[in-house]
């Protein structure tokens, strides 16, 4: 298999999808990829029931997790990927709440890879893709998502570099231009194709 037959997993961070922007993003991205003959799976936090971290250590022992949630079908869905791509709103310059949850749950691969010594192994080269939109207009409006990004992907065994984009001063649906749609659209096509990090380049984080 070759990354680009590797179906493309979609974690959208934002908890609601009605009058979302960045669910909207998210539809427009999946129609980008279908057109650039690729397959996509959508997972929402909006959609689970996700417990946050209680800190307790086991997973460093077992690489599992003892909360019994949804979280399941994220771990099974990542465990599965080798595309993987985090579309997010940006709450006081950080993922949402239920967003921010479900990334501090996927420590149980960062125990399995550097607690328990466990490597992951990929049937094509794994590849992340950010994408965020806010509301503001901050210079530093995206690094706090960037950086959280990084060290998820680092977590799952995918490399720290990866393409970002992100829009600012788009709170609503209707703030969205039809330019900027259009472009999200071929984002999803570059990145079927395998050749998304040639047109938006690799982010340090």
């Amino acid at each position: 298999m070759t990354v680009n037959d590797s179906p493309i997993l979609a974690l959208h961070l934002g908890p609601r999808r009605d009058d979302s922007s960045s669910w909207l993003m998210l539809e427009r991205f999946q129609k980008g990829v279908l057109a650039g003959g690729g397959q996509i799976k959508v997972l929402s936090v909006a959609d689970h029931v996700i417990e946050g971290c209680r800190g307790c250590g086991v997973c460093y022992q077992t690489g599992l997790c003892v909360i019994e949630d949804d979280m399941t079908v994220f771990y099974e869905a990542v465990e599965a990927a080798s595309r993987i791509v985090v579309v997010t709103p940006v709450y006081f310059y950080g993922p949402p709440a239920l967003g921010k949850a479900m990334i501090d749950r996927l420590q149980v691969f960062w125990s399995r890879i550097y607690k328990l010594g466990e490597r992951r192994t990929f049937e094509a080269p794994p590849q992340g893709f950010v994408m965020a939109v806010g509301a503001t207009k901050g210079q530093d409006l995206f690094t706090p998502i960037k950086l959280c990004a990084k060290y998820m992907f680092d977590s799952i065994g995918f490399p720290r570099k990866f393409p970002f984009k992100g829009y600012r001063r788009v709170e609503t649906p209707k703030d969205w231009s039809p330019e900027w749609l259009a472009e999200v659209e071929g984002y999803g096509r570059d990145f079927a194709k395998g050749t998304l990090s040639q047109s938006l380049g690799l982010d340090e984080g």
